[in-house]
């Protein structure tokens, strides 16, 4: 006699949120209504300087970052895009070849797009050749992906992050970097998290690593907050960086007539939620008055983060 299968009960807030491959993390309610607490959060702290918000797509130009020199800094990390380019017969003489678990990639080539590795990089194309008349602040949100080759927590391939950058004359801008590294001290410190500022450098790839690495620590252009996100880790999950003109020369915005520079704050927001669950633990109630705080409206704002 035929043995009787039985039906798995489905249960929608019991489930596993395993997405089978390192670096990528599927996140519960809990999850979720904290990083939209920390946007809130942020938006707050940020309100006494108006910003341009700016939603930006996960995908980004390959041209842009051949450009930008990116590529060639952090090939590590790109992550790449590749797309069909057959016909419908070609893909026929392939598809046996799926069935039975071998390579099925022929005929696929490098698309235009890449994925994106830091939201500021879809900003400076969009202000090429502009004359700013009056500093300006950006508010950039977006989806990112960097290739890490490990599964430590908080070292995702895939996250959220936040940014603000700011334009304007070089003195005043890598003022407002510094200041923007102490508030963002306060800030994780409302949330109940100490923080560490260290000087820090990108990763960067070849031969570029001891040259630009050493210069970036050398005149300071990084800082990064370090706040601890498991037992006995600690990760940065905010950097503070002074770009000089790197970014206004590419593409020729300028400031008043004079030469302008850019700066900005990141804001990692898994990695700060990791370290605020971390922290307090995933009942709400024990959360940080901020955050419980967080999702009354903003004065004179329509309330979004």
């Amino acid at each position: 006699m035929a043995e009787l299968s039985v039906p798995v009960a489905f249960d929608p807030a019991n489930l596993s949120l395993d997405s089978s491959v390192p670096g990528l993390a599927l996140f519960d309610g809990t999850h979720e209504a904290l990083i939209d607490a920390l946007n809130v959060s942020i938006g707050r702290f940020a309100a006494a300087e108006p910003a341009h918000r700016i939603g930006v797509p996960q995908v980004i130009s390959r041209a842009l970052l051949e450009r930008l020199g990116y590529v060639e800094s952090f090939p590590q990390l790109l992550g790449t895009v590749f797309t069909y380019e057959g016909d419908d017969r070609q893909w026929r003489e392939i598809v046996p070849a799926l069935r039975r678990g071998e390579s099925w990639t022929q005929r696929h080539e490098l698309a235009d797009a890449v994925l994106l590795p830091a939201v500021c990089y879809h900003l400076y194309p969009q202000l090429a050749g502009a004359e700013l008349t009056a500093p300006a602040v950006f508010d950039l949100t977006g989806q990112c992906y960097r290739h890490e080759r490990t599964a430590e927590p908080g070292r995702l391939r895939a996250f959220r992050m936040r940014e603000l950058i700011r334009i304007d004359a070089p003195d005043a801008t890598m003022a407002w970097r510094d200041g923007w590294t102490e508030r963002a001290r306060d800030w994780l410190g409302s949330l109940g998290l100490t923080a560490s500022i260290v000087p820090a450098s990108d990763p960067f790839f070849g031969s570029a690593e001891r040259l630009m690495g050493s210069m970036q620590r050398a005149e300071q252009l990084k800082w990064e907050l370090v706040v601890e996100v498991a037992d006995g880790l600690s990760q940065a999950v905010v950097s503070c960086n002074y770009h000089k003109n790197h970014f206004s020369e590419e593409f020729g915005f300028r400031m008043s007539g004079a030469e302008a520079h850019t700066s900005c704050t990141a804001f990692g927001l898994e990695r700060i939620a990791l370290a605020v669950l971390h922290r307090h633990g995933p009942d709400r109630r024990n959360w940080p008055a901020e955050l419980a705080v967080a999702a009354a409206p903003v004065p004179g704002t329509d309330g979004r983060p």
